[in-house]
């Protein structure tokens, strides 16, 4: 099953959120992402997190449609967003795409970057999606069939990783890149697809329009 997260950070393609939310079976809203879940005409199946950033307009919306409401104190030691991810994953969840995921506080941001290795533990397919990228955390392999984009392919083990790339424009083949390398980054599909393959080590990979 498919759910959506929508976190407090950047989103200003609404019509795409709304997209997305229409191939979800269950939408999150993780405190101020309630605000561009509405704005997007979707209603949330919950919100989740401390609710100090969400205007009474909103909250009000939220209880008028009798939207469940999981509240937790501020002071706390995970992020909204962690909260959202911990709740699907009890929920028994396997395909999550999180969305206000990326913003201007790069701690944040990188944060819930490396929540998709929660995911990857746990078997469930995750991936972070905003205006102009769509971010994977890999170990075994991936398939991309996006030839607009840019592919990048970034190692985050202490190791380092070893990669096979087929369909690309620079292809490898059992090539290791070392943790903190840009070797893997700005590579282009030019088959009918790309394939990814992480030998060892794992690997975010960033699909990205410019």
């Amino acid at each position: 099953m498919k759910a959506l997260i929508i976190s407090n950070g950047t989103v200003l393609n609404l019509d795409d959120l709304k997209e997305i939310g229409r191939q979800s079976d269950f939408i999150l809203s993780a405190d101020g992402g309630t605000e561009h879940c509405l704005k997007a005409s979707l209603m949330p199946d919950i919100v989740i997190g401390d609710l100090d950033s969400i205007s009474d307009e909103t909250l009000k919306k939220i209880h008028e449609n009798n939207v469940p409401i999981e509240k937790f104190p501020v002071k706390k030691d995970a992020t909204d967003t962690e909260l959202a991810i911990d709740y699907l994953i009890g929920k028994g969840y396997d395909d999550i795409t999180l969305v206000g995921a990326i913003g201007s506080r790069m701690d944040h941001t990188l944060g819930n970057i490396l929540l998709l290795n929660k995911l990857l533990k746990k078997g469930i397919e995750g991936k972070i999606v905003d205006d102009n990228n769509i971010i994977y955390l890999i170990e075994d392999e991936l398939i991309l069939t996006k030839k607009d984009r840019f592919i990048s392919v970034i190692p985050i083990t202490d190791i380092g990783a070893t990669i096979t790339l087929k369909g690309f424009e620079f292809e490898l083949n059992k090539t290791k890149i070392n943790f903190g390398s840009t070797h893997g980054i700005s590579n282009r599909i030019v088959e009918n697809r790309g394939y990814i393959k992480i030998h060892e080590g794992k690997c975010l990979i960033f699909v990205s329009k410019d």
